[in-house]
């Protein structure tokens, strides 16, 4: 009898799943491949999902469903469609899902990339738009971009000659930079004092667990197995030491220590804190931690990937971008 009871209670979620799929069987769905029980079309994503999602769009079309374990998701792979898509349904485009360690490190979805579409999201979004990401910002840290460019092609330089039997790594070399310009702009002076060695390397662990595999997000009724397979206890030790270095630096702001030529990021935040009118978006530490989140997810991995497929590009045709890549260097 007991062992009767425990079969069933196994079998409950795969029974709820196939429930849930004859549902959607009966709902007008968009074309797309042929799915698994309970993992859907986890298979055939693969290691490489920006290729086997093109190949399945060639097959199915460019408005395809798929069933990513228990998440329905919809792949839109041509420019008509999703201007289409975004032009009659704007509001349901608007948010993102609230990942696990995104959530966390978020400061509880406190920032602009994963909170929820709202009055308190308009706003971030807005102080990003007008403060901190204006023109006139992007100019003022010029001299910073140059610098730490300029320490860039001199590495390059040195490690040159001796490095004809082995490869740079210009990869590793480039994501070093955009962190290092990131943090400076975020922090200025108090870059060095963070420790910016232990501050890459967080940031690296970050952008790990933020961008690997988490079986809670794909099927949200798993997320307890992380405090068992030990993403959780990763989790909680990257929010830690990266608090820690956001409590530290906004600290010695608050005494005054820093002496920013053009004011840093964290300056302006602070700053915005004590408007009246900014108290709903700036009502704890935690709003300014979230937004420093976004700056350093947002500014370092998404600059360096762009250039590196530029130097990628340049490198598989020379001939085709050779004037690009004598005035890069």
């Amino acid at each position: 009898m007991v062992a009767v009871i425990l079969c069933l209670l196994l079998s409950l979620p795969l029974l709820l799943f196939l429930i849930k799929q004859g549902r959607r069987k009966r709902s007008r769905l968009p074309p797309g491949p042929w799915r698994l029980p309970v993992v859907g079309n986890l298979h055939q994503v693969g290691a490489n999902p920006h290729l086997t999602l093109r190949a399945l769009a060639e097959r199915h079309g460019p408005l395809m469903y798929l069933q990513l374990g228990s998440i329905p998701t919809v792949v839109i792979s041509s420019a008509h469609v999703a201007r289409e898509a975004f032009r009659a349904h704007d509001l349901a485009f608007a948010g993102r899902p609230a990942l696990y360690a995104a959530e966390r490190l978020s400061y509880g979805l406190r920032d602009v990339a994963f909170a929820p579409h709202g009055e308190y999201w308009r706003q971030a979004r807005k102080v990003f738009m007008v403060e901190l990401l204006s023109a006139k910002r992007v100019r003022s840290f010029r001299g910073v971009r140059e610098r730490e460019v300029a320490s860039l092609v001199a590495s390059i330089r040195r490690l040159a000659p001796s490095s004809s039997s082995s490869p740079i790594d210009l990869s590793r070399m480039v994501l070093s930079v955009t962190n290092a310009v990131t943090c400076r702009a975020a922090f200025g002076d108090r870059y060095e004092t963070a420790g910016s060695g232990r501050l890459h390397r967080v940031l690296e662990e970050m952008q790990t667990v933020l961008g690997g595999f988490c079986a809670g997000d794909i099927f949200p009724w798993l997320r307890w197995i992380h405090a068992l397979e030990g993403l959780r206890a990763r989790v909680e030790r990257v929010f830690g030491e990266l608090d820690g270095i956001y409590s530290q630096v906004i600290e010695e702001h608050l005494r005054g220590d820093c002496t920013s030529e053009h004011g840093d990021l964290v300056q302006v935040l602070l700053r915005l804190r004590e408007d009246p009118t900014q108290r709903n978006t700036f009502g704890s530490m935690d709003h300014i931690k979230g937004l420093l989140t976004d700056i350093f997810t947002a500014g370092t991995e998404t600059s360096a990937a762009t250039i590196i497929w530029t130097m990628t590009e340049l490198l598989r045709n020379p001939s085709d971008g050779s004037s690009t890549s004598i005035s890069f260097f």
